[in-house]
């Protein structure tokens, strides 16, 4: 059996490997809404490599002004104060 590479969903360990990013990075970006977020599939998170890739080329094209960047982690860091996750 072959197996297909990249696998067409990925755990939060294999993702972080994949696109050379760590998992809590990952984790923050899912938070603040600036990755995908993943699919619960039999109870796991699982990301589809797919939709990571198509945010990944979007991203390459229009990237964020430095003060979006900044806007959305100040309203993620005011959601996660106010207890609002």
């Amino acid at each position: 059996m072959t197996l297909p590479y990249p696998p067409p969903f990925q755990d939060l360990a294999t993702l972080s490997a994949h696109i050379c990013a760590a998992e809590s990075t990952i984790e923050g970006w899912v938070k603040m809404g600036l990755f995908p977020p993943p699919k619960k599939v039999g109870g796991k998170r699982l990301w589809q490599w797919k939709e990571v890739e198509r945010h990944l080329a979007a991203n390459g094209e229009g990237m964020q002004t430095s003060e979006q960047v900044a806007e959305r982690i100040t309203n993620a860091t005011r959601q996660a104060a106010s207890g609002q996750d």
